[in-house]
């Protein structure tokens, strides 16, 4: 199969989309002088809350394809795919930078070719192989270069809160390909976040959510960031990258992930960051992998 010049433009429009993500959880996370402004829970809880709301006045006019057996799909999809790494993305960059987070997520790829090889029994060619690894070792290539400029090293365990939502990730694109390829992707999109927003909303009942809002300053600017991210990084970003995955395979829709590093270190340059001509390599690298995976 051959990706066409819309599905490509859809990978690119979700990179940018999806790569921006991690810079609106940091400002939803601290204030540009670097204050606490909401928690990691209330990150996510909000992210799930306003993108299952957004999109509900789909969703309920969806609730008839629950009766038909896949609802526990749907609400795997939602864990998997939305409810779960939101709150893994926001309690590891609440440690870690969102440049690393970003870096990081490009492991999305291997979990999906490993989940769609050894539990699917799809088949793999050498060249989507090495496209994987070469892709994957660029990825690492740029975090250990901006990690090793800086000069700074960070508790394993958040890093590693975003390799398990990676992973989820990639659980969520296989159960959208193999066992919800017959449903629409505003479908998949809107029924799934339905099931998981009241987590969202019951998690954020049992937060100081309502008096930082009245007392916090910088707390209207943080809501809208995590608005946008939610409406637009969330939701309607979902229901793109749900459709890709079943217009093509869950290998060209993952590879999305290895363009997001490309988008944090634009976004470092606006931030005063300088690139160095390594790591203008190892970005050259991940479109190079990119291409190996989907060539036919």
């Amino acid at each position: 199969m051959t990706a066409s010049l819309r599905q490509w433009l859809t990978l690119f429009l979700l990179a940018a989309v999806w790569g921006s993500s991690f810079i609106l959880i940091k400002r939803g996370l601290y204030a540009p002088d670097g204050s606490v402004l909401f928690s990691p829970l209330q990150v996510g809880a909000l992210r799930i809350s306003i993108a299952g709301l957004f999109l509900l006045p789909i969703a309920l006019r969806k609730t008839k394809l629950l009766k038909f057996g896949k609802i526990r799909f749907f609400l795997l999809a939602g864990l998997c795919g939305n409810a779960l790494p939101a709150f893994l993305f926001a309690t590891a960059q609440s440690k870690i930078p969102s440049s690393l987070a970003g870096m990081l997520n490009a492991t999305v790829p291997l979990f999906s070719l490993l989940m769609a090889y050894f539990v699917f029994r799809v088949k793999i060619k050498n060249g989507q192989w090495f496209g994987m690894f070469l892709g994957l070792a660029a990825a690492f290539g740029l975090l250990f270069l901006g990690e090793s400029v800086r000069g700074k090293s960070f508790d394993p365990i958040y890093p590693a809160l975003v390799l398990v939502a990676t992973f989820l990730y990639a659980v969520n694109l296989n159960i959208v390909k193999h066992y919800l390829s017959d449903q629409s992707a505003v479908a998949i999109t809107s029924v799934a976040l339905m099931l998981v927003m009241p987590i969202g909303v019951v998690v954020l009942g049992f937060t100081d959510f309502t008096q930082k809002m009245e007392t916090m300053p910088g707390a209207w600017g943080a809501l809208g960031a995590i608005a946008l991210l939610a409406i637009l990084g969330t939701a309607l970003a979902l229901i793109l990258f749900n459709r890709l995955v079943q217009e093509t395979n869950t290998l060209f829709a993952s590879s999305v992930t290895y363009l997001i590093p490309v988008v944090a270190v634009i976004w470092g340059l606006f931030d005063g960051e300088t690139v160095s001509v390594l790591q203008v390599g190892c970005i050259a690298a991940m479109l190079v992998g990119v291409l190996l995976i989907n060539r036919e």
